[in-house]
């Protein structure tokens, strides 16, 4: 890496980037997290990306988003930025790889999955804004699904009986699996 690069990335993915400690093998790569919760107002999101962008391109770095379709044309939005997306659809194919995300909805397409940051802001990224303590609106939003993954990271703190409430407030069952990092590691190396 001669140039530095920048690294922006969705917050969702701070706890993997820092297992993974990139900047020890790289020490010109650098991250700037926005915070999760802009999916939830994708125009926000926009402005935030292009101003973070705008930022890293006046120091002359060169950048990768590390973001899903968190908005329909993020790719183009990319491109036009003259920005690398790492490829991922969804952070939990970046965060299980995409072999074992397939294997999951393959299994069951009906999955919705769980991780930490979602875990602990459910209320304000979900059950607020969907309606969720309405039981029709509830019925709506979570009817073709059928169970629940929890994708646990090692940094997590004990978030079990979180993820069961939820799994029961939902009527969905509850499976847990292990982050793995070797996806985005390799995702990260080959760009890098």
């Amino acid at each position: 890496m001669r140039s530095p690069t920048r690294v922006i990335a969705c917050d969702v993915f701070r706890p993997a980037l820092e297992h993974l400690r990139l900047e020890e093998r790289y020490p010109r790569l650098r991250f700037r997290y926005l915070p999760s919760n802009l999916h939830l107002r994708p125009q926000d999101l926009r402005r935030q990306l292009s101003e973070t962008i705008n930022s890293a391109k006046q120091r002359n770095e060169r950048i990768l988003c590390l973001y899903g379709t968190c908005f329909p044309d993020i790719e183009d939005f990319c491109k036009h930025q003259g920005v690398t997306k790492v490829p991922g659809f969804h952070c939990f194919e970046t965060l299980l790889g995409s072999e074992q995300y397939e294997k999951i909805m393959h299994e069951m397409p009906g999955t919705y999955f769980l991780e930490r940051e979602l875990i602990l802001n459910f209320e304000e990224y979900c059950l607020e804004p969907l309606e969720l303590h309405d039981e029709e609106m509830r019925k709506s939003f979570f009817e073709h699904y059928e169970r629940i993954v929890y994708l646990t990271q090692p940094s997590d703190p004990d978030l079990m009986s979180k993820a069961n409430e939820l799994a029961t407030f939902l009527q969905l069952s509850l499976e847990i699996w292990d982050a793995d990092y070797s996806h985005l590691k390799q995702l990260l190396t080959d760009l890098l």
